[in-house]
């Protein structure tokens, strides 16, 4: 029988931080608080609040003793007054003895998290005679607290550049130049707040309802395939790949302990960190019994050892622990006791010669005992040489299901030799794979295989089918969608095939959509609000928006969603489809990447203004409310339509506001409103925006219309600290908008260069005056001197990019090869531009030897897109 799982708490149950001084915890603290929508609590201000002076102040005027006594006391009653809906920062009381044996009660009923990052830096912020005594009392938290987070070190912004390729031409310039680096500690606020979500069981749950079909919302051993990237703890302590090599090679990472460097713990918990941080995939945690090239340890240490190994697993929150349930049951008990919200994978391995055969009746007991135990995956492997035809273990498989009840936990089960497992992988789902190019010579399992190659022998035996996608909409020649998708198809190992179809009528997607092949659509204007009521599921972005840019076959045998989901890249007929939206979380992750500290979101204070009133400024508004925004201002030329738009989100965001409970006894807010013309001053009683995103397009019309040429009104730009403009367009790259932030950056200071601004701010988008890691670079700090505060821009490629990037993986289950995909987008738009300079040329030489008068007029009629 299993044991209590003694690490799933109230879903309300405060979260209290730990650890030493200049690990963070007060900026992670501000993040989780404001992701949990919780109340953050700080010793300091608590202690303040309860005694009416600060430490300092109590110290000078009690003494140090009865500052202690105080301090132990304000302590205990912070952490029983607030036990629940709270974020709590504990400061260095809890180095003390009592403060720890309170912690240590604690954790029966709250998540107690130890926060611990590189020594170095803790030795680099604190004077190195302070840092060294605390540091080795810092260890002491690890025996207080049931959870730990390594808070892995940024070095510093990375500013996107151009690269190789040789560009010539201003747009070229422009690329360059307007492309916003990321947040210094937007990593740690995405890996720190996913990794709450992880703890408290809220994060699977969370995407599955809001977007269904997304890579995250179905966990990798129930998608239709799966693959786990083997990554041993002995190769990662001496690589010879980057990080960014492992992009998109499986669909989770499974970390083999195998190695025992000095310092151990803090090793491994530095491992899990990086791979969250650079792979953001989930990981499976395994620790190996007798690994290669080590020494042999008895049996009492592996024991010791090991199960001080696969605790560190279960207080990093990874989403997999796997045990060996032929080890001493104590460490099975240990896992099952402390998982949390960690599943937990059953092992059965039959190494050597003589291997427990799959038609053994042992076998089906071996999967009952798993089952019994309540392991989430059984993983059964098995060593043959020619003893086992494939036969069965496909009957195996056939007697599990007839002789064991449901509920069945999904079975990873295969053979393997001294050559690595058997080819085509057996395992349809967490199959192990290794990197093509990685020499893994202590690996038993993926010496050969990796995800690309499995993945097309599906395909070659018939199980995967090759479909068709498209880019549909009234003017989509321009796309650079294709090129995106087809150079991930060929990273993944797909033989899809993707290609952008100019149409207008709903007739004609009707026509395209009948296809047994159609795999999926990207869809632009006219199509993302007309295509609405004839879809049979759409996300819950989608159905907040009012519009849809990605349309996909549901081919599912049964109702389920799960079904339609795992039908991806099956052909057949579809007579129903499902629309979701990737416009608002591409605007979304830019604004994240670019927003600096001094402009962090306060809902009730921030103004951003959109430009346009199509599906991409719906999608722009959404992206701005789920940032945290709630006064946004829409311009558009058509005023009713801006009129349109706002309505729709004034109403959903009322009926949020209906539905949060509690008495409604004001009206509802409004988020969104309307500026009637450019000429206007900006509205009384509103901050001047610090966000401006331009849902317009540049350039004329399919239907003729002339290029909206929008600028900012000079009375508008006003804000003290600058801010962000995102443009959609990118034909041309280098519009009226972005010229004009160009200009206003230039004039701001003379020795800067003439080039638009970027952003190497050191910060967060979380709330920040308190933040003590935030150090805002000389360019900020001078803000308030320049005539032109900066402003960053970010322009359209750098949103096409991450809007092909979401849809690729919502039409096919894949992880997408992001970096491949961004790459591609910049060579394709580039390759674009000097075929369009060349026809220009050509087309110019042959207007002057005709005779002709006057100057030529190119590329007014091209359109552009979102796609």
């Amino acid at each position: 029988m299993a044991p209590k799982n003694e690490r799933v708490f109230e879903p309300n149950a405060s979260i209290v931080l730990v650890g030493c001084r200049g690990a963070g915890k007060r900026t992670l603290g501000f993040m989780g608080a404001l992701h949990l929508r919780r109340r953050l609590v700080t010793e300091d201000h608590y202690f303040e609040k309860v005694t009416g002076f600060s430490r300092g102040q109590y110290l000078a005027r009690h003494g140090r003793e009865q500052f202690a006594r105080q301090n132990i006391e304000v302590f205990k009653r912070m952490l029983s007054a607030n036990r629940l809906g709270c974020v709590i920062e504990c400061g260095m009381s809890s180095l003390s003895d009592e403060a720890q044996d309170a912690l240590r009660q604690l954790t029966a009923t709250n998540p107690v998290v130890y926060i611990h990052r590189e020594k170095e830096q803790i030795i680099r912020l604190l004077d190195a005679a302070d840092a060294q005594p605390l540091l080795e009392a810092d260890a002491k938290h690890r025996s207080c607290s049931n959870f730990e987070y390594y808070n892995l070190y940024d070095s510093g912004t990375s500013i996107s550049r151009l690269g190789g390729g040789g560009t010539t031409g201003s747009d070229a310039v422009g690329l360059a130049a307007c492309r916003s680096g990321p947040s210094k500690l937007l990593g740690a606020q995405e890996d720190f707040t996913r990794f709450l979500d992880a703890i408290i069981g809220r994060g699977a749950t969370k995407a599955w309802l809001q977007s269904p079909f997304s890579v995250a919302a179905i966990p990798p051993e129930f998608r239709s395939v799966s693959f786990a990237l083997r990554l041993r703890l002995s190769y990662l302590m001496d690589m010879d790949l980057e990080w960014e090599d492992f992009e998109a090679r499986a669909d989770c990472i499974e970390l083999i302990i195998d190695h025992w460097p000095q310092d151990m713990l803090e090793v491994i918990s530095r491992q899990v960190a990086l791979i969250r941080r650079k792979l953001r995939v989930p990981i499976i945690y395994h620790v190996e019994e007798n690994p290669r090239g080590e020494r042999r340890r008895s049996l009492e240490e592996r024991n010791a050892m090991d199960a001080e190994l696969l605790e560190l697993g279960l207080r990093l929150g990874v989403e997999y622990v796997s045990v060996d349930l032929q080890r001493d049951p104590a460490l099975t008990n240990l896992v099952l006791q402390h998982k949390g919200r960690s599943k937990v994978i059953g092992n059965y391995w039959y190494m050597g010669l003589g291997a427990l055969p799959w038609q053994d009746e042992q076998q089906i007991d071996n999967y009952r005992s798993a089952q019994g135990l309540g392991c989430e995956v059984v993983r059964m492997g098995r060593f043959c040489s020619n003893d086992s035809p494939v036969e069965y273990l496909e009957s195996y498989r056939k007697s599990l299901q007839a002789a064991v009840p449901g509920p069945k936990p999904p079975l990873v089960a295969f053979d393997f030799s001294v050559l690595g497992i058997r080819t085509p992988i057996q395992p349809r789902v967490l199959a192990p794979v290794k990197h093509p190019d990685m020499e893994n010579d202590r690996d038993h399992l993926a010496t050969v295989s990796n995800a690309a190659h499995s993945l097309e022998l599906l395909f070659r035996q018939f199980l995967l089918d090759p479909l068709q996608y498209y880019v549909l909409g009234s003017h989509v020649s321009y796309s650079l969608s294709p090129a995106m998708h087809a150079a991930a198809y060929d990273f993944t190992g797909m033989p899809h095939t993707f290609q952008a179809v100019a149409c207008s009528t709903l007739e004609s997607i009707n026509q395209i959509c009948s296809s047994d092949t159609f795999g999926g659509a990207c869809l632009t204007a006219p199509f993302k609000v007309a295509i609405i009521p004839h879809l049979k599921l759409k996300s819950h972005h989608a159905s907040a928006i009012g519009a849809v840019n990605v349309l996909l076959p549901l081919r599912g045998s049964t109702p389920a969603i799960l079904e339609h989901a795992n039908a991806r890249n099956r052909a057949g007929p579809a007579h129903e489809f499902y629309g979701d939206n990737t416009d608002w979380s591409a605007i979304l992750t830019c604004l994240r990447r670019a927003i600096s500290p001094r402009n962090y979101v306060q809902p009730s204070r921030t103004t951003a203004l959109v430009v346009g009133a199509g599906g991409m400024a719906r999608a722009a508004i959404y992206a701005l409310y789920q940032l945290g925004c709630r006064n946004v201002f829409i311009y558009n030329r058509t005023v009713e339509r801006a009129r349109e738009v706002a309505g729709h989100f004034n109403a959903w965001a009322a009926q949020g506001q209906s539905q949060s409970g509690g008495p409604q006894t004001e009206p509802a807010k409004e988020v969104c409103r309307v500026v009637l013309s450019l000429a206007d001053p900006w509205p009384k009683g509103f901050q001047l925006p610090t966000v401006v995103v331009s849902c317009v397009p540049a350039t004329r019309g399919a239907d003729g219309s002339p290029p909206a040429d929008f600028v900012m009104p000079s009375g508008w730009l006003g804000s003290p600290t600058g801010g962000v403009v995102v443009e959609l367009a990118y034909e041309p790259l280098i519009t009226p908008l972005v010229a004009q932030m160009r200009q206003r950056t230039t004039t701001s200071s003379s020795p800067l260069p003439s080039l638009p601004p970027t952003t190497t701010t050191a910060g967060t988008t979380t709330p920040g005056p308190h933040n003590e890691s935030t150090t805002p670079n000389s360019t900020a700090d001078t803000t308030a001197a320049l005539p032109n505060p900066p402003w960053v821009v970010v322009d359209g490629l750098e949103v096409v990019a991450e809007m092909a990037i979401e849809a690729f993986e919502l039409m096919t289950g894949r992880m997408a090869p992001k970096r491949l995909m961004k790459e591609v987008c910049r060579k394709t738009w580039e390759g674009q531009q000097q075929q369009q300079q060349q026809q220009q040329q050509q087309q110019q030489q042959q207007h002057k030897q005709e005779g002709g008068e006057g100057g030529f007029e190119g590329g007014q009629g091209q359109g552009w897109v979102y796609v």
